[in-house]
């Protein structure tokens, strides 16, 4: 048994999980830079042959979609076709799914972060929050269950099993086990990341983002996971609907009596698409 885990003990073991992509960082440090261009994103790549291939096939893929028989060879050419916007959304994708290959986590974990991430995006979308920050903040959102799997898989197991059988929820199985629940655990590890606050305070606060202090972001990841759950977008045993709070509805402006079919049918289409970056 963990008992009560440190904020020392979580920082020292992140070390060893694998590399977290500068790729990533780099983009959510630009968002703010209103000289930012492709020429910068095209810098970042460079650093990473990998995840730069994967984002051209990704993007000539999108590209046909638009205009058949269109080909894309190049990032700039990328954003040519389909935006820097668009681009960097496909890096931010492929960033983590890089990560992911070595997380030892299994699909479903990664397809349902995907999935959130999706959902995340749409509702910034409907709310003017920063679709970037949206999107890795949801899929990053449950990073702090792939810490404890890792280090301590057999309560993490006990967790799981505890959840997959109706006894508790699991905040409440985390902590009994830990001492503490995965979105603490997270938001030490988003921090020594060095990724955006707000960013930090999404995966903190995800499950009760009436302690987000206000920051948007929490809402969102926390009505995204709520939706991804209820739209079934990717089949768990231990999937939980968890109840959705008031405070982050009004606080994205959210009205469930107007038809909101529309947004559900986005993010059940554009969720199959991301879960698939995720299984390559």
């Amino acid at each position: 048994m963990p008992g009560q885990l440190s904020r020392q003990e979580v920082v020292e073991q992140t070390g060893l999980l694998p590399a977290f992509p500068r790729v990533i960082r780099g983009i959510l440090d630009s968002l703010d830079d209103d000289n930012a261009s492709t020429g910068g994103l095209v810098h970042l790549l460079q650093q990473d042959p990998v995840i730069t291939g994967r984002v051209i096939a990704l993007a000539s893929s999108a590209a046909v979609s638009l205009r058949p028989g269109a080909a894309v060879h190049s990032l700039a050419g990328a954003t040519s076709m389909i935006g820097l916007a668009k681009v960097r959304e496909i890096v931010l994708n492929v960033g983590v799914a890089e990560f992911a290959r070595d997380s030892q986590m299994s699909s479903c974990f990664w397809e349902h972060s995907a999935a959130v991430g999706v959902a995340a995006q749409e509702l910034a979308r409907h709310s003017h929050v920063s679709l970037d920050y949206a999107l890795i903040s949801g899929l990053l959102h449950d990073i702090g269950q792939l810490w404890m799997a890792r280090f301590y898989p057999a309560e993490f197991h006990a967790v799981h099993c505890l959840v997959a059988d109706g006894s508790t929820d699991i905040i409440k199985a985390e902590q009994e086990q830990f001492g503490t629940d995965h979105c603490w655990v997270g938001s030490v590890i988003a921090e020594s990341w060095g990724l955006p606050a707000g960013v930090v305070a999404a995966i903190r606060f995800h499950h009760h983002p009436g302690a987000g202090q206000g920051e948007k972001l929490v809402s969102v990841v926390h009505v995204a996971e709520v939706l991804a759950n209820a739209l079934d977008l990717t089949p768990r045993r231990d999937n939980q609907v968890t109840d959705l709070s008031a405070v982050a509805c009004e606080a994205l402006g959210l009205d469930w009596e107007a038809d909101m079919n529309y947004l559900f049918a986005k993010i059940e289409a554009r969720s199959s698409h991301a879960c698939a970056v995720f299984r390559q």
